[in-house]
């Protein structure tokens, strides 16, 4: 599932789902991570800091945790804020990479399910925080999210079982490793569509989900989303994402 995030991969699918719908996704995800000023912050896989770059304007200090050196030089070229520390390093590997905590807030976006033992993770996570306000909030697919997209590409090959299982994974794997880890935890959801209006759009965020999208099978794609588009007026990707918060 990671090799579908080189940073310019992220860009693209981050430009094609950036509309009114993507900024409401931006407040439901800063209400459940409600930043404050005495905040210590993990960004477990910050990305390109769609979540860092807002909440580093807030908390008092913000370290972002990515596997990836590419996209950790990406996002640090981007930076202004001194309160800011990105750390290479593996989620996984958690407990054991001697980050500068303790934190007040941990949290992942669309990241936790990268992680090959998504529940350590959450425990070593835990053992990271302290204080009144002490939380981890995880934000990933929820069951419907692309449903017709990963439909549609099945009518052209298989779709790997990987990818189908994402948004299962914050009801059947994280959701069960927060109760057993933390005293409450509360539950949000948030649902919207995206509106790609052209083939090109639609070509565009097939590309930036390679591999997973087959570059030897893109002009049949083409052609089966140009039908599409040309019949509907533009191609709707169905967005579901639940939130977790964890408090102890």
């Amino acid at each position: 599932m990671n090799r579908i995030n080189t940073p310019e991969q992220l860009r693209q699918r981050t430009l094609c789902n950036r509309d009114a719908a993507s900024a409401d996704f931006d407040r439901f995800v800063l209400g459940l991570l409600d930043p404050a000023a005495e905040d210590v912050v993990l960004d477990l896989g910050p990305g390109l800091g769609r979540q860092l770059v807002p909440v580093a304007r807030t908390v008092r200090r913000i370290v972002g945790l990515d596997s990836s050196p590419e996209m950790t030089a990406a996002l640090r070229a981007q930076l202004p804020d001194p309160n800011v520390r990105l750390a290479s390093g593996d989620m996984d590997d958690l407990a054991a990479l001697g980050l500068p905590g303790p934190f007040t807030l941990i949290y992942g976006v669309y990241s936790l399910y990268y992680a090959s033992r998504p529940a350590q993770v959450i425990e070593a996570a835990r053992r990271l925080l302290d204080g009144p306000r002490a939380r981890m909030v995880v934000v990933a697919p929820d069951v419907g999210n692309n449903a017709g997209w990963f439909d549609d590409l099945a009518q052209l090959y298989s779709v790997p079982a990987d990818v189908l299982a994402v948004p299962e994974f914050c009801r059947s794997v994280a959701l069960p490793a927060f109760l057993d880890t933390f005293r409450t935890v509360t539950c949000s959801t948030f649902s919207s569509t995206i509106l790609l209006p052209t083939v090109d759009a639609v070509m565009r965020y097939y590309d930036a989900c390679a591999p997973y999208c087959r570059e030897d099978r893109r002009a049949e794609a083409l052609d089966y989303f140009r039908t599409r588009v040309e019949r509907e007026g533009g191609y709707r990707i169905a967005k579901r994402s639940l939130g977790l918060v964890g408090r102890f």
